[in-house]
């Protein structure tokens, strides 16, 4: 079955007052950038990434979009909505990856720098290991959060969503089965969204530049 990633790169990073996908970790590491490195890595048939108009996207490394054998196809998807909410980036990848043919997405955040191919492909495993389930998310301090694999069944309800509701809006509903799951290390789905959280990654980033975290490549 296909799987698409639908990467959510179009926020307006209010609270942290500037465009935070071009922070950078470590020179040439934009913040945006790690997590679509792990997506690329994970097994998937293919992937969305969905900007803002007014992003320059100077995060977007073009070593990521290269076309390579080993690596899935990258279509870039402009939301022209972005600025009404998350609902509108979800809305504008998940149609984007339906169109494609796709049976389910996984939903990542462009804010998420130490998510790992690893993680991904665990969730997706989960979820391609246990047919009729609806959804497989992540959870941290029992609150359900991206990444998460959402089934093709859950598209059109996605379609629904207003403003800032996020995929985890819909577990409220009893139309839909299933799981999540927390990772060993909650590092691994930490977002970044404050000046304060921003800080503190790039501690973290430095104290573990020479472990396995993904980079993009150039």
């Amino acid at each position: 079955m296909s799987i698409m990633g639908v990467y959510l790169a179009a926020g307006s990073s209010r609270r942290m007052g500037c465009r935070k996908q071009s922070l950078e970790l470590a020179p040439g590491m934009h913040l945006a950038c790690s997590g679509l490195a792990a997506l690329r890595d994970s097994g998937l048939s293919g992937l969305i990434v969905v900007v803002h108009p007014e992003d320059p996207l100077v995060w977007l490394d073009a070593g990521l979009l290269a076309d390579e054998a080993d690596s899935p196809s990258i279509v870039v998807a402009v939301c022209l909505e972005a600025d009404q909410g998350m609902a509108l980036s979800l809305q504008c990848g998940i149609r984007a990856a339906s169109d494609a043919g796709a049976d389910a997405v996984l939903v990542a955040l462009a804010d998420q720098p130490y998510v790992s191919p690893a993680w991904l492909m665990q969730l997706i495993d989960a979820w391609r290991s246990a047919p009729g389930l609806d959804y497989v998310m992540s959870e941290a301090g029992r609150e359900a959060m991206p990444p998460a694999v959402l089934s093709a069944t859950m598209f059109e309800a996605a379609a629904g969503l207003k403003g800032d509701q996020g995929a985890k809006r819909l577990l409220d509903s009893s139309r839909f089965q299933g799981l999540r799951s927390a990772p060993a290390d909650p590092l691994l789905v930490l977002d970044i969204d404050t000046p304060e959280e921003w800080a503190e990654a790039k501690r973290i980033w430095t104290l573990q530049t020479n472990q396995h975290l993904p980079m993009c490549k150039k």
